[in-house]
């Protein structure tokens, strides 16, 4: 077996459970009113991944798109009234700061244990359009979240927003890896 090949596995496999491990601090941080511990995972994140052998040029951007397309997306379910935040910042009108982390640690796996998806974006979107919806469901039960609607017109918009967002991340990552690698072989 190759040890390149097994190695990329196991940063994959890295990526995917920093990211889920990221998930359930944030959202029981949130649901208790902790914030530390989800501050220094998504720190350690973020070093990780803009800082190691397995860097790819474009993430920080990545990221920082992710940000605002979760920030714009998530601040529009609690203008339309169908979430609610738990939030320690008193702004419940807007996203809370543990989503936005939640979005940009997200930006950190497209490149990275995501990368699979991004030559397969109608199963990324059909994936997350049922995946969202359940995550925000699960964030509700744990407490972090209210979901405030009570048809299912929720679901399924939030979950075609999210099969809109994440191929469009997905392919963000695939062009800004490109875009870096043809610039590489230029100098």
């Amino acid at each position: 077996m190759n040890n390149g090949w097994l190695t990329m596995r196991l940063n994959s496999l890295f990526n995917y459970l920093w990211m889920q491990l990221i998930w359930f601090a944030a959202v029981l941080g949130a649901a208790n009113k902790i914030v530390w511990p989800v501050l220094v995972l998504f720190m350690v994140f973020v070093v990780s991944v803009l800082h190691s052998d397995n860097r790819v040029k474009g993430d920080f951007q990545l990221m920082l798109v992710a940000v605002v397309v979760g920030f714009i997306l998530d601040t529009t379910w609690v203008k339309v009234g169908w979430l609610e935040f738990t939030s320690s910042s008193g702004a419940s009108h807007l996203a809370p700061w543990w989503i936005i982390l939640l979005w940009a640690s997200l930006a950190l796996t497209i490149n990275h244990s995501l990368v699979c998806l991004q030559q397969k974006l109608w199963l990324a979107a059909t994936v997350f359009a049922f995946a969202s919806p359940l995550s925000y469901a699960a964030a509700a039960k744990l407490g972090a979240v209210t979901i405030v609607a009570t048809d299912w017109l929720w679901f399924c918009v939030v979950g075609a927003s999210w099969a809109i967002a994440v191929p469009l991340l997905l392919w963000l990552g695939h062009y800004l890896r490109q875009l870096n690698s043809a610039e590489s072989q230029h100098d």
